[in-house]
């Protein structure tokens, strides 16, 4: 039976799990370096290479999907990211870790707008897409961290199993995806026209409102990401795996349970909320750094993956519902793009600019930076919202 939402779970699944395999190695670089040698500024280009493979391909990936169809384009991506996870698997050098990192961002990229494409399609009026893809987005983010952390300090092969586990998740995921998911888009012609990436113009403003919106709040999530386990691990003197892993896991547990008990607020309200919730967290982050204060880090953890949650979903439900259905790949993927800039923004700018003002003084400028982000999309979005509330606006 060809029931119009067959294969929404499965799409759900490999969204999510196609986060979790990339996400895995976050807690396993320090033993990396340990083992072969290098230091930060290596881990840093590592993370760089993830980003630079994901960007073009997202721009390739969406209008691919728009025109010969979303499976091909998922399944694609599920096949760099395994390319990713069995690189991972035989690893024997840092040259492994680049190239695993290149397939990875090059899989994601490919996948991600796609699929969030195709669960908008599947879905249809019913209005779950937006909190399945986020959900996908942020909980596979989290697990990642957590599996690699947890498997690495207390399973057999610390630097093997979890890989093998996302392996099977990426073939096992692959075959029912091809199997039993339905087609939403079909092929539009044989040769695939590539164009300069276009935001429609009748949803411009509100695309950007929406995409500074995730831009600031994804940037604060790879800022605690990137900052928080060594930070937590360096307050309590050991050098658990598993707890570097369960800061991250706790940020985005807070977003994933933050946006399964809001996702009926408005879209309008839930991006100017989230976004005063990291400023405040990024706040709560600095002071704790002086005071050793081990409860401020948990707290402001917590208040970010809250104002994460709530921005992130109220992003995806606004870009995905005005979407238009012709290019929503493609404004997708798109929107995932702003997203990747906003998660490289951290990772590199202090990466860099601690070398030249040690690492809290450069959280201090990274913290200036995302605090006039936030503050001016906050002001955008209050002006159209008075704006659309003013009778006779346009």
């Amino acid at each position: 039976m060809n029931h119009p939402h067959r294969g929404f779970g499965v799409v759900g699944f490999v969204l999510a799990w196609i986060m979790v395999g990339a996400n895995v190695p976050a807690p396993l670089y320090a033993v990396y370096a340990t083992r072969w040698h290098f230091g930060t500024a290596t881990i840093t280009a590592i993370f760089a290479v993830y980003v630079a493979f994901l960007i073009p391909t997202l721009l390739v990936g969406g209008q691919w999907s728009d025109q010969r169809g979303r499976k091909p384009v998922i399944a694609a991506g599920l096949g760099l990211a395994l390319v990713g996870a069995l690189a991972f698997l035989g690893a024997q050098g840092a040259a492994w870790l680049f190239v695993a990192r290149a397939a990875q961002g090059a899989g994601a990229g490919l996948l991600s707008g796609a699929a969030t494409a195709h669960l908008a399609e599947l879905d249809g009026p019913r209005g779950r897409a937006p909190l399945v893809a986020s959900l996908a987005t942020g909980g596979g983010t989290a697990v990642g961290p957590l599996l690699g952390g947890l498997l690495a300090q207390y399973g057999p092969e610390p630097l093997r199993l979890a890989y093998l586990i996302v392996v099977v998740g990426l073939v096992g995921g692959g075959l029912v995806l091809v199997l039993r998911a339905r087609e939403t888009r079909p092929r539009a012609s044989e040769a695939f026209h590539w164009t300069r990436p276009r935001i429609p113009a009748g949803i411009r403003p509100i695309f950007w409102l929406a995409g500074g919106t995730a831009f600031a709040v994804w940037s604060v999530t790879a800022f605690f990401m990137s900052l928080a386990p060594s930070y937590v691990i360096g307050l309590l003197h050991v050098s658990n795996l598993a707890v570097a892993g369960g800061v991250v896991f706790l940020m985005l547990a807070s977003a994933s349970i933050t946006q399964l008990l809001t996702r009926a607020m408005a879209p309008t309200v839930a991006m100017p909320v989230g976004l005063v919730l990291i400023v405040m967290a990024v706040g709560g982050i600095l002071l704790a750094v002086p005071a050793h204060a081990l409860w401020m880090v948990l707290v402001s953890t917590v208040v970010a993956g809250i104002g994460q949650g709530t921005a992130f979903l109220g992003s995806m439900a606004t870009v995905t519902r005005t979407a238009p259905p012709a290019v929503k790949g493609q404004v997708v993927s798109s929107f995932y793009v702003v997203i990747y800039c906003g998660v490289g923004a951290p990772v590199l700018g202090i990466g860099l600019a601690a070398q030249q003002v040690g690492l809290y003084g450069a959280m201090l400028y990274y913290a200036v930076f995302i605090a006039i982000v936030a503050l001016t999309v906050l002001g955008g979005l209050l002006a159209r919202r008075r704006s659309v509330a003013t009778p006779g606006a346009p």
